[in-house]
């Protein structure tokens, strides 16, 4: 099948997408613009559920020499709920879920109640759904190129704004090719260079998902993942140019009591509600008429069956230190499970490895920060800290300009390992 070229203009520029799903997708063929050509370059890469103490339990080599050269932290404490999607978008925009809107893997938008799915295409790329400026955003938008070969957010149109290139997500893609591409993104001339790139690992997660954290499968995909770090590191060290690279996690995995697992629909009536699952944590119950549902009687009743196996608030009553409230999207009613309790459903038993629960009550689901290069220095640990203070840092790193007054994070947690 051949190629189609779609040719249009806008008034970013000439742009131009491949039609063919499986290719890189052009938004911008516009240069980087003269003041960023001496910038430096982030690399940043997630590995999908790699648990904070992966690297060491299972012998991650090439991420341990990134530690010994450069920085690391004791844990990346992740945004609640410790979830996929929004904590990736947390990262690359410095702000808590309930601030950027992507509230959980799937929730619904009370007025007309349309429902955000990851697994929904048309919603992944909608830009309507996302909330913030990520990266890429103030970069395109300040005249430096990006890439992405997957990353939450960034096949969307976010105020109006992706990429200069970008792929469709695609799990059976190889990693060999997502680390091709990076290598191959960075030997371009300066002009067209990309100064921002991510890369995304989903392995870890799902063998956590399906046999457990502590399981040889999770073991397997450690090293594999390992290995293609350790390659992706060798490469860049070789390009001469000032690259840093950050490897991070979205969260960790909480090994589940899968065999007791909670059935919320049999705590209490809720035909009233829809409800929002994710993850076997967390539910979000939207009432389908205020006016008719007693939403003060449901929370008692389920309040009254949680046997300190999950905890019930509405959403302007969550505990503070979460910092998931005063958002719509967030429903009538918050139910999430704790570590190491997963809701099920009749019929179905929940995976042995999980996540999505309070950080500061399961570290299980806190993540990893590596990071190496230049502008990093040479053996530092950190303490554990918040995912929402990765942002400023590499903002700062390539040199662009935000507005720190309307981010949830800091400069100052990371402030030890940058490179004055």
């Amino acid at each position: 099948m051949k190629k189609v070229l779609v040719l249009f203009v806008a008034l970013s520029g000439i742009t131009f997408l491949w039609a063919q799903k499986k290719d890189v997708i052009i938004t911008n063929v516009r240069p980087n613009a003269p003041e960023t050509l001496d910038k430096p370059y982030v690399v940043l890469v997630s590995i999908d559920g790699f648990r904070f103490d992966y690297a060491e339990k299972y012998g991650a080599k090439n991420i341990a020499e990134i530690a010994r050269q450069g920085v690391y932290a004791e844990s990346l404490i992740p945004s609640f709920p410790s979830s996929t999607f929004p904590n990736h978008y947390t990262i690359v925009t410095g702000m808590y879920p309930s601030s950027h809107g992507l509230v959980s893997n799937t929730f619904y938008e009370p007025v007309g109640m349309e429902k955000y799915r990851i697994g929904d295409r048309d919603g992944v790329e909608d830009g309507k759904w996302y909330g913030g400026t990520p990266v890429w955003v103030h970069a395109e938008r300040q005249g430096m190129r990006s890439a992405s070969y997957f990353w939450v957010g960034s096949e969307a149109d976010v105020d109006s704004v992706r990429p200069s290139q970008y792929y469709r997500y695609k799990a059976s893609t190889p990693y060999k090719d997502r680390v091709a591409q990076a290598l191959k993104w960075l030997k371009e001339p300066p002009e067209t260079r990309p100064h921002f790139i991510t890369l995304y690992f989903e392995s870890v997660d799902s063998k956590g998902h399906a046999n457990g954290p502590e399981s040889v499968e999770v073991k397997k995909a450690v090293l594999e993942v390992d290995k293609w770090i350790g390659k992706l590191w060798e490469k860049l060290q070789k390009t001469g140019l000032p690259v840093n690279l950050i490897l991070v996690s979205d969260h960790g995995m909480q090994l589940t009591k899968n065999d007791q697992p909670i059935f919320l629909d049999g705590m209490a009536d809720l035909s009233g509600y829809e409800i929002a699952r994710s993850s076997g944590v967390i539910n979000l119950l939207y009432a389908k008429n205020k006016d008719s549902v007693k939403i003060e009687e449901t929370i008692a009743e389920l309040r009254a069956k949680a046997e300190g196996k999950y905890e019930v608030f509405r959403p302007s009553e969550m505990p503070a230190h979460l910092h998931y409230s005063d958002n719509d999207r967030l429903g009538d009613i918050v139910v999430y499970s704790l570590a190491p309790y997963v809701f099920g459903n009749p019929g179905w038993r929940p995976s042995p490895g999980a996540h999505g629960f309070d950080p500061y009550q399961a570290k299980d689901v806190h993540g990893i920060f590596y990071a190496v290069g230049p502008h990093f220095k040479s053996g530092v640990k950190l303490f554990s800290f918040e995912n929402i203070h990765i942002f400023p840092a590499i903002m700062e790193i390539l040199q662009l300009q935000y507005d720190p007054e309307r981010i949830d994070g800091d400069s100052a947690p990371l402030s030890p390992a940058i490179q004055p």
